[in-house]
């Protein structure tokens, strides 16, 4: 629901917006600049991480504060996140073994022979930081701010224009890495381009995962699980965990719709 706010407060929401924005760019820059000159590795960049993204979390919450932007977590939307994950994180384990992209009983090989710690540490950093992180700044507040105050038209239109919106700038938050990238000479400038496509395409996934199923906890945690699935992570097809966690979402709605159905006749 659109909150019903005077010129003035709208005017103070978007300034709020775009001061998040560029705070947002700001430290994803100066933070890929650190590791760069400062050669930063180990825990001091574990915890720089960390950092980053509890700043990110932060300002997630004071912009969702300041657009009264609520989002809705309960046992049945944790319950999904975790079943919807599973079923995607089992379908890639299944693929990448079938197609021959990884080795399973030798990466879970590895996996075991891995003190538990670490797992934990890359578990907690990427899971519940990165992958929680970034979508509750940018698909729980920056898609919804985006159409409160960037779009016009009907309600379809102004969530099309945000989702996009919010894609290109989630394409554009990446951008500092893949400049380091390019200047290392780890990428040429064709594969710095096609990895900012890929990442705006991957952002409309999680938005439209998260508009249909409106729980921030699964996106968060199917973004996450992609970036770090424990086994498989070097097959490049962690994209199947978004995929199936969005099939999943499709047919409990289109259950949900048939018995909904049924009870009205």
């Amino acid at each position: 629901m659109e909150n019903t706010s005077t010129p003035t407060e709208k005017n103070r929401g978007k300034a709020v917006v775009v001061l998040i924005m560029v705070l947002t760019l700001v430290l994803v820059t100066l933070y890929w600049a650190a590791i760069q000159v400062f050669q930063l590795e180990g825990l001091t960049l574990y915890f720089m991480q960390l950092g980053l993204y509890l700043v990110y979390f932060l300002l997630a919450c004071w912009g969702l504060k300041q657009e009264q932007i609520s989002l809705p977590i309960n046992a049945r939307r944790i319950l999904e996140a975790l079943a919807w994950t599973l079923v995607g994180w089992l379908v890639f384990l299944l693929f990448i073994q079938l197609l021959g992209a990884a080795r399973l009983p030798e990466e879970f090989q590895a996996l075991k022979d891995t003190p538990a710690w670490k797992i934990g540490a890359k578990i907690l950093s990427t899971w519940f930081f990165v992958g929680m992180g970034e979508e509750l700044l940018f698909r729980g507040y920056f898609l919804k701010a985006f159409r409160r105050h960037f779009t016009q038209g009907t309600d379809r239109r102004r969530t099309v224009g945000a989702v996009l919106l919010v894609s290109a700038f989630f394409s554009l938050w990446h951008l500092p890495i893949r400049i380091s990238w390019f200047i290392s000479g780890e990428l040429d400038l064709i594969m710095l381009l096609v990895s900012l496509l890929v990442l705006f395409v991957l952002g409309l996934a999680y938005a439209y995962l998260f508009i249909r199923s409106d729980n921030i906890l699964l996106t968060g945690l199917v973004h996450g699980v992609s970036d770090y699935p424990l086994v498989g992570i070097n097959s490049q097809m962690t994209a199947i965990i978004l995929a199936v966690a969005i099939g999943c979402v499709e047919i409990s709605r289109l259950i949900s719709g048939r018995k909904a159905k049924a009870l009205l006749q």
